[in-house]
């Protein structure tokens, strides 16, 4: 689990994304292919995709994630963290 500090953001709704609270959920994968299958599963149930599969530098080097919502909107994220560059 990680903790980092954000600055304060407004969803469309006007609800902050960032609050205190539960902001997404991760779990992690095995591999890049096991993300690209999960957003294939999750286009075909017709999930709302957040953001497709990609790498993400900015969260660390080779990491790569698909972020979408459940029914409720809680964003949800999968990713592959090597944690060395690809």
């Amino acid at each position: 689990m990680a903790f980092v500090a954000l600055p304060f953001v407004c969803s469309a709704a006007g609800a902050s994304t960032i609050a205190v609270g539960l902001h997404h959920f991760a779990w992690n994968a095995g591999s890049r292919e096991d993300v690209d299958r999960l957003h294939d599963r999750l286009l075909a149930a017709g999930v709302t995709i957040l953001d497709a599969p990609a790498a993400y530098p900015q969260y660390g080097a080779g990491y790569y994630a698909v972020f979408f919502a459940d029914p409720d909107g809680l964003k949800l994220e999968y990713v592959h963290y090597t944690g060395a560059s690809l």
